[in-house]
């Protein structure tokens, strides 16, 4: 049983990030990639069912070979490249917003899931990425030994 101060600092270091992400896309928002750094974050939507936690990232115009989804421990990186989708005779830009270059992104679960239950799909433009909860026995049974 977790006790209530963990619940807590669970939801304030959630709300910690979720608010670092939002001033990072409040600050950079409309700036071209090599003004703010060598990479981008593609937006994410994280979503929990009662028997899955499912992420959806938004990486249109990526190669599906060019994509990495990795489980270390109850953290999942995601991580790719996407290229420059310029003509090859353009002269010119009059506008350009579009992100491009190396992404990663982390998202933090509050379980370990199974090995090998991770499943990722890429359609449309759309990453998703289904990561099962493991099923948690309520009942215990303790053995108990001749002395």
């Amino acid at each position: 049983m977790r006790h209530p101060a963990e619940d807590i600092e669970r939801e304030f270091q959630q709300l910690r990030a979720r608010l670092a992400e939002m001033m990072d896309t409040l600050l950079h928002r409309g700036r071209p990639t090599l003004v703010r750094g060598s990479s981008f974050k593609p937006a994410i939507d994280v979503y929990e069912t009662s028997s899955a936690v499912i992420i959806v990232m938004e990486i249109s115009g990526a190669k599906r070979e060019e994509i990495d989804v990795t489980m270390e421990g109850n953290r999942l990186r995601i991580a790719g490249v996407r290229r420059v989708a310029a003509p090859l005779d353009a002269q010119r830009c009059h506008q350009m917003e579009i992100e491009f270059g190396p992404f990663e992104r982390w998202v933090s679960l509050d379980f370990s899931p199974p090995r090998d239950a991770v499943e990722a799909t890429y359609r449309d433009g759309f990453l998703h990425i289904t990561i099962p909860k493991q099923a948690v026995s309520t009942a215990t049974t303790v053995r108990i030994l001749n002395e």
